[in-house]
């Protein structure tokens, strides 16, 4: 797969991670607004995070392997790993319900760094396996 090919696979990965972070801070203003939907909404926050999960992890573990043989950098993958491991503690309420949004918040900003480390790395990376004109 070609760089620009890569470096889409990461850009996705980000808007993905962006979805969750717009989710996690809209559901809270938004049932606050209108008490109506609050029930509705509640039994689908969850789903819903499960849902950009399942299509974030692996996507960004894709990403990542491909942009550590690309670059050997480590930290990026490390970083994202460490960001999709606390949104899966987000979601799966393991250690407590209250702690979803605030876990979820720091992984996808782990994430978010971690691809855009990703894409930098393979920028540099690139650059150099070309040939001089």
């Amino acid at each position: 797969m070609s760089d620009v090919h890569s470096h889409k696979i990461d850009r996705l990965a980000i808007a993905l991670s962006a979805l969750c972070l717009v989710h996690c801070l809209a559901l809270p203003l938004a049932l606050l607004g209108a008490p109506v939907l609050a029930t509705w909404m509640t039994g689908t926050e969850t789903l819903v995070h499960w849902v950009l999960l399942a299509f974030a992890v692996p996507l960004s573990i894709w990403a990542f392997v491909r942009g550590y043989r690309n670059h050997g950098d480590r930290f990026a993958s490390w970083t994202g790993g460490i960001g999709l491991t606390l949104m899966f503690l987000g979601v799966s309420h393991l250690f407590a319900e209250d702690l979803e949004i605030p876990l979820t918040l720091i992984g996808v900003v782990l994430v978010t760094v971690a691809h855009l480390r990703n894409i930098r790395n393979c920028r540099v990376a690139h650059s150099h396996s070309e040939p001089a004109h």
